[in-house]
């Protein structure tokens, strides 16, 4: 009998590279892997093959569009948690507290039980700032109530482990695995040509900043164009999806009243294999993030990693995990929150501090070889392994 590794995720499980990571690791094991994703309307159980991981696809809305969305959702956690169940996974890993919930609710009434895993991939408790008291206070009873059945639990970074071990009173500190990329491997000539490619599309810009990631707002991208508007030949990429036509359009006004219109250029998301060709085009790389809820305070992003892995220095909000790696490193600059001002300044002492640039160029050699997911992962099968005792002696018993 095979031992299986089930990753529920209520989301569509697109561009899951935390998840890939964690299951890889699994498969280093000798675990076979299986994700429970979002799928379409009619899907229950469509399966995929998302870059080598096996995807079954269920509908959150089992009953019909006619019937409201919070019944559906209701009704489909019982759904999933079924046919999670007829699987008889030997560990289930939530990628969020949903994902987990589900996970515990399919052991229920089961003799051998699937051991729990909670990957939560930001603060939880503080992720949605529009969330009322009442909302917070069952959020954070629901957490602390699966998180003590979980075999172990993974954060992003110190500082949320540290708070969700205070807030919960755990005993266990939640194990901390960053999301590091694998070590890099840059294409210097690609990112030339790309870098050629901008210029001639944005005539009189020779200075690129760059935001990647999921184009939403208070994640920075409005405040790179303010910024950049701040100076004559300095131009923005704005790469990856926007999160509607909506915000598109409010990006838009934005550009023109800041008279950006030429200096702006929106691309859409690339494969990631290709990502440190794009980053590597640029000079400078902006995190300057504002401060919506407590989970963005303490942001850890992919990006930052992935910029770092590009060998681009970083302008950044100086959230505490951000700064603390940042001035470790001397990888980059940080400002306060909303500081335009000091945003500027920071671009223009790199550009006419020629040897500070250079500087950062080369210790983010070091930093790329340190923040790497053939480092990070160790922490991880550290955790894992024990499970994998665990389960060769449950299957044995069978």
């Amino acid at each position: 009998m095979s031992m299986l590794v089930l990753k529920i995720c209520a989301g569509t499980w697109e561009n899951a590279s935390r998840d890939k990571r964690e299951l890889s690791v699994c498969r280093e094991l000798g675990y076979e892997t299986l994700v429970l994703a979002k799928g379409k309307e009619n899907d229950h159980g469509r399966e995929e093959d998302i870059e080598g991981y096996k995807v079954r696809r269920f509908s959150t809305r089992p009953l019909g569009n006619k019937i409201p969305e919070n019944i559906n959702r209701g009704i489909s956690l019982f759904t999933w948690a079924r046919y999670a169940r007829k699987l008889q996974p030997v560990i289930i890993t939530g990628h969020d507290l949903i994902g987990l919930l589900i996970g515990w609710m399919s052991n229920m009434f089961r003799r051998d039980k699937a051991k729990l895993v909670y990957d939560s991939h930001e603060f939880e408790i503080g992720r949605n700032a529009k969330r009322n008291k009442a909302q917070i206070w069952w959020i954070t009873h629901l957490e602390r109530f699966l998180i003590k059945r979980c075999a172990f639990s993974i954060m992003v970074n110190d500082s949320i482990a540290d708070e969700v071990q205070k807030i919960h009173k755990l005993e266990q500190r939640p194990i901390v695995v960053r999301s590091t990329p694998e070590k890099w491997e840059l294409h210097p000539e690609k990112s030339k040509e790309l870098r050629k490619q901008f210029l001639k599309e944005m005539p009189g810009v020779n200075y690129l900043l760059m935001y990647h990631g999921f184009v939403t707002s208070g994640r920075g991208v409005e405040n790179a164009i303010k910024t950049a508007a701040k100076f004559d030949d300095v131009g923005v990429i704005v790469l990856g999806h926007i999160s509607g036509g909506d915000y598109r359009k409010s990006l838009d006004r934005l550009i023109q009243k800041e008279g950006m219109e030429n200096k702006v250029l929106f691309h859409d998301a690339v494969p990631h294999s290709e990502l440190s060709d794009y980053i590597g085009a640029m000079d400078l790389s902006t995190i300057l993030s504002d401060i919506p809820g407590k989970s963005y305070y303490y942001g850890l992003p992919n990006k930052f990693f992935e910029s770092i892995q590009s060998l681009v220095p970083i302008i950044s909000t100086d959230l505490p995990e951000i700064k603390r790696i940042v001035d470790q490193y001397e990888i980059g600059l940080t400002c306060p929150v909303g500081d335009i001002e000091t945003a500027v300044n920071c671009i223009r002492k790199l550009r006419e501090d020629s040897h500070l640039y250079e500087q950062m160029k080369r210790n983010l050699l070091e930093a790329k070889n340190d923040l790497c997911w053939e480092n990070e992962k160790r922490v991880l099968l550290d955790a894992y392994a024990p499970l994998t005792e665990d389960s060769y002696c449950l299957i044995e018993e069978k």
